[in-house]
């Protein structure tokens, strides 16, 4: 064998290697840089389980369309609201004090982070959080202190979640 093929041999598997771990790396990518769901949430439950597991070093971002309406009181609403609830400061037995009434909440895992999502945002994923499921409910109280609390509740919202590396 000459100088020649073996050259030609050796830079074609080079060539085989490179194209194999390029072709390995877009597809990883692919399925790792952006990830899907739509996750419909019911007003009347209380920390609602996705299929949506937090990835460490991601970017979890959700979308709610904002005529997507559900309600925390049919009563006072009869027309119900949106994700990012009424302007009104929920009190200390509600899911998330300090935040509106009515406003969509997410949580990682059985009792990690709770955090304020409304109709659309974005939160970075710690690395404690990596591998938990994510929960969401409406902003209500939770035992039913200053009313019915979930109990009256009505509608759900479609919430379209996708994860995504960090830019």
């Amino acid at each position: 064998m000459n100088c020649a093929h073996l050259y030609l041999k050796i830079k074609l598997k080079w060539k085989i290697l490179i194209g194999t771990l390029f072709a390995t790396s877009l597809l990883f990518t692919t399925f790792t840089a952006i990830q899907a769901e739509t996750v419909i949430v019911h007003a009347n439950v209380v920390w609602e389980m996705t299929d949506v597991v937090a990835l460490e070093g991601m970017i979890l971002r959700w979308e709610v369309d904002k005529n997507d309406l559900w309600n925390c009181n049919p009563q006072l609403f009869p027309n119900g609201h949106n994700a990012d609830g009424i302007p009104v400061n929920a009190l200390k037995d509600y899911v998330l004090p300090d935040q509106p009434i009515g406003k969509l909440i997410g949580r990682f895992g059985d009792c990690g982070r709770i955090f304020p999502m409304g109709t659309s945002g974005y939160i970075h994923i710690l690395p404690s959080e990596d591998g938990e499921f994510l929960y969401l409910t409406m902003n209500d109280d939770i035992i039913g202190l200053y009313g019915k609390g979930f109990k009256d509740n009505d509608g759900e919202l479609i919430v379209k979640i996708s994860q995504s590396k960090k830019d």
